[in-house]
């Protein structure tokens, strides 16, 4: 079922705004096996412009993707089982699928879907090693690559073995491993050569990302001016001032944690010559959120809430509430001229 409408009336609808070893081992081949699942993707729907991907959570226990344009167009594309938050997107790189990864939670067993946006039709996968899937995209050929961490020794001195499982249509068959790490610094299936030739997915930031590259110089007349309107928070004070550049002016917010990507609130912008919070931006105070730019478009994703800025103009564009892991829909991207050995 394909639907096109005005924006949900549900509170997380869009609001527009008035304004390289050589593997030794032969993995299961489980085939994929389809489901009836609601997706609704028609071909004639033509977005102009950025649009947003964005989850939203179907009572009780269901999840909804969605793309909406930032002039109001919406599609409904698949509705799933399971809680938004557990669940990761990616997309292929010419931009015709796109896959959710559903990660295990209490009883409910870890899950899988590839969705053709052109049909609309969902087909759930059987994934190479439940359980321990981090990470489901695409090659530059379409075909399904899973990346598999090491999961938990079952001894001591057994070795971490980081996995990529390519599906060929027939089944899936291993691509690459490598010894890794159980934790600490390159640990997990990042490490693997396969990482790299997978397109968009939610798991890595991806080009959007703006990151806060500095804490705010001690001293400087940033951080005074911070002082003076933000008077509660103190560099030093469990946490610092982060500075985020761009083009039309810098951009600071609250790190908790050095090591953590992600901003927390307050957020601020210069209007002139006073900082202000964006207009609107209606966070909770605690809220912590990742920043995303694309052509002077700038959004707040925090965990159930977006908005989108004119990065120029210092105005509210759209606003997102009841809505996760948003951020850009990408833009189709070059095939990569090089991939993981088999």
């Amino acid at each position: 079922m394909r639907r096109l409408g005005p924006p949900s009336l549900l509170c997380a609808a869009f609001l527009l705004s008035a304004c390289k070893s050589h593997p030794t081992e032969t993995p299961p081949t489980p085939a994929p096996a389809p489901e009836s699942a609601v997706a609704s993707t028609p071909g004639y729907i033509r977005f102009t412009g950025l649009s947003l991907s964005l989850l939203e959570p179907v009572p009780p226990e269901r999840c909804r993707w969605v793309r909406l344009g930032l002039e109001g167009t919406r599609a409904e594309l698949f509705t799933f089982d399971g809680a938004c938050e557990r669940a990761e997107l990616a997309w292929s790189h010419d931009g015709g699928k796109g896959a959710v990864l559903l990660s295990p939670h209490a009883e409910a067993p870890e899950r899988a879907w590839v969705v053709d946006f052109a049909s609309g039709q969902g087909i759930e996968l059987a994934l190479p090693r439940p359980g321990n899937t981090t990470d489901l995209g695409f090659n530059a050929e379409g075909h399904p690559i899973a990346l598999v961490s090491p999961g938990m020794p079952q001894e001591p001195t057994q070795p971490a073995v980081a996995r990529a499982f390519l599906h060929d249509g027939e089944g899936w068959r291993l691509l690459e491993s490598k010894e890794t790490a159980y934790e600490g610094e390159g640990a997990g299936s990042h490490a693997l050569d396969a990482t790299r030739t997978l397109g968009p997915i939610t798991t890595l930031l991806g080009p959007d990302a703006l990151p806060v590259t500095r804490e705010v110089e001690r001293g400087s007349v940033d951080l005074a001016a911070l002082g003076n309107a933000v008077p509660t928070k103190r560099s030093g004070d469990n946490g610092e001032w982060g500075v985020t550049p761009t083009a039309s002016g810098p951009l600071f917010s609250w790190k908790m944690y050095a090591e953590v990507p992600t901003s927390c609130m307050p957020l601020r912008w210069y209007e002139g010559t006073k900082l202000a919070e964006p207009e609107r931006l209606a966070l909770s105070a605690d809220a912590c959120f990742q920043l995303y730019l694309r052509d002077e478009v700038l959004l707040v994703s925090s965990d159930e809430s977006a908005r989108v800025y004119d990065l120029k103009q210092r105005k509210r564009l759209a606003s997102a509430d009841k809505a996760l892991k948003t951020r850009f829909w990408p833009s189709p991207r070059p095939t990569p001229t090089t991939q993981a050995s088999p």
